[in-house]
């Protein structure tokens, strides 16, 4: 029970670091929302339909909200 407890805890607290993040986002803020390392996020910007936003005289932007949206997107579930 203890254990469950504690799986919980963390779930609750990647949710809340997640959370506190802008809405649109750099690499480092798009890795701790993805939940990767740095080198895995050049995988998921240059996958097809990844969402940007081009920002003038400024690196690219990750939108929160659609990129949460392109994940639901391509989740594929087994057996379904």
């Amino acid at each position: 029970m203890v254990k469950q407890l504690l799986e919980k805890l963390d779930e609750l607290i990647r949710i809340f670091k997640r959370s506190e993040l802008p809405e649109v986002m750099d690499k480092t803020e798009l890795a701790r929302f993805l939940g990767v390392g740095i080198n895995s996020v050049n995988n998921y910007i240059y996958a097809d339909g990844f969402p940007y936003i081009k920002q003038p005289n400024m690196k690219n932007g990750y939108p929160k909200k659609a990129v949460q949206q392109w994940l639901d997107e391509q989740t594929k579930f087994y057996g379904r």
